[in-house]
């Protein structure tokens, strides 16, 4: 059944489900509730969704004219500062004595008032979980931000990498072309360079031109060791000149462009040492390739 006196308790049971009733409002609404199947009903249905808040989102203790002003709008009584209870407690012990032993139905009569009360705590409900929700939401949008970082930055790294891969490949086809113009030319001339007795498979083949552009093509080259790099000189019969730094490939092949200094008449003597990185003015350690005109 119901209380007659219900709508003086119209709308409190979102305010009870939500533990927002001072000590002697909770007292007379649970006295109610064992006569109201209305707001036993209505409390059952709210309290999952308060416990749910309560997990949630952080709990605030509302001021007392803010609490005051919500009673107002929701009972259409406004509390004197004398009647406003000194602190809210959570619902303790639910007392559901209008649901047993019954056989009379309930009616349900609904007031305008408490359509308005009911939209009221939809709204306040939303903002609850709103506010509670805020602190997933920034560490939500942190990790994304973080991520997005992360996207930002790997695709930085493949950019600088393939800036890196199309360099070298310019500069790769800008040798190549440079090769192809002097080994095509009319006025090519060559130089063997044959391997020694501590790199017996490695070869050379030095070409140029009038106008003393060189390269050098070797293959077989065996694997440098730590700290040092091939040498190629111009041996002439004054003093050996450095001709350029080789760096071979995995495979040993090695390719390099030059230019001829004029003080080097060609065709003369070349030869590749290793030497320490760097490379040294003059020659100090054991020769790799040799080439001598006329042989």
């Amino acid at each position: 059944m119901s209380d007659a006196q219900h709508g003086q308790f119209d709308g409190l049971a979102a305010l009870y489900a939500l533990g927002a009733l001072g000590k002697d409002e909770r007292g007379a609404f649970e006295t109610h509730l064992e006569v109201c199947v209305e707001c036993v009903t209505e409390v059952k249905l709210l309290l999952p969704v308060t416990h749910s808040l309560a997990h949630g989102a952080v709990a605030l203790e509302a001021p007392a004219a803010l609490r005051a002003r919500v009673l107002g709008q929701v009972t259409g009584v406004t509390p004197s500062p004398r009647e406003a209870p000194a602190a809210a407690s959570a619902p303790s012990d639910i007392r559901f004595g209008a649901l047993g032993g019954s056989d009379t139905p309930a009616h349900f009569v609904e007031s305008p008032r408490r359509g308005a009360g009911l939209l009221f705590w939809l709204a306040a409900t939303l903002f609850v979980a709103a506010a509670g929700g805020g602190g997933w939401y920034v560490s939500e949008l942190d990790r994304q931000i973080q991520g997005l970082r992360a996207n930002i930055d790997a695709a930085m790294r493949l950019t600088e990498r393939a800036e890196l891969e199309l360099e070298a490949a310019q500069t790769s086809a800008a040798e190549r072309a440079a090769v192809l113009a002097i080994v095509s030319g009319s006025d090519v001339r060559q130089l063997e360079l044959t391997g020694q007795p501590l790199a017996p498979r490695a070869s050379a083949r030095a070409l140029w031109n009038d106008a003393a552009d060189m390269v050098v093509l070797a293959t077989g080259l065996p694997p440098l060791p730590a700290g040092d790099v091939y040498q190629l000189w111009f041996v002439l019969p004054d003093a050996p000149v450095s001709a350029a730094l080789v760096e071979p490939g995995p495979r040993g092949d090695a390719t390099v462009m030059l230019e001829v200094p004029d003080a080097v008449t060609l065709p003369t003597v070349m030869a590749l040492t290793i030497e320490p990185a760097g490379g040294v003015d003059a020659p100090t350690g054991d020769v790799y390739l040799l080439g001598q005109p006329g042989e």
